[in-house]
């Protein structure tokens, strides 16, 4: 359940929480924060804006109590600082009993060994809109093959619109829909991802 979206603007940070409101029985077990960096303007990273990114997430992270919290951050090879940086601070500053997840390109599961330093409980390599890569990811899970960075074998991230033929089975899957979901997206997804088994 997303709770906030923090965008980085040059030397600046634009927030807000979610436009609907949450309609649930029961609280959400998993908090998501979406994290981006405006490209149109080039990324002052201070200590200033350090203190002020990590503010704005973590203030989204911990407004619903959830034994999860993620971090949805993608960035270019040049600001992979900012996005450690701003996992070391969450992790600081949550409870020990939250657990702390993070998103990944499928790529940075098959070639940074900068991951090695994530602060995080779990790493969600992404299986949609993976550019040049696409096939070469696709092709060796579709042959019961995996990612080559440990730290990326306990969960997978799918959408709707980007079907996955075969991953690898046991993980934890979350589920994202570029549009409104609706009952028939679910129960394709949910087909996709038990026929893995």
């Amino acid at each position: 359940m997303q709770s906030g979206f923090v965008e980085l603007v040059g030397d600046r940070v634009v927030a807000r929480g979610r436009r609907h409101p949450l309609r649930v029985d029961r609280p959400p077990a998993i908090v998501l924060v979406h994290v981006q960096i405006d490209e149109s303007r080039r990324l002052a990273w201070t200590p200033e804006l350090r203190r002020w990114t990590s503010a704005a997430v973590l203030h989204y992270a911990t407004r619903i109590a959830a034994p999860m919290v993620q971090i949805d951050f993608e960035v270019r090879a040049s600001q992979r600082q900012a996005l450690l940086e701003v996992l070391t601070d969450l992790r600081r500053a949550l409870p020990r009993t939250t657990r702390l997840s993070m998103t990944a390109l499928a790529s940075w599961c098959d070639t940074e060994t900068w991951l090695d330093a994530a602060p995080v409980d779990e790493i969600v390599p992404m299986l949609f809109r993976m550019g040049r890569g696409d096939h070469i990811i696709r092709g060796r899970l579709a042959k019961g093959g995996d990612f080559r960075h440990p730290r990326c074998r306990t969960a997978l991230g799918i959408a709707t619109d980007t079907p996955v033929r075969r991953a690898p089975p046991g993980r934890r899957v979350y589920l994202f829909d570029p549009h409104s979901w609706t009952p028939g997206d679910f129960a394709a997804v949910r087909r996709e991802v038990e026929g893995w088994r």
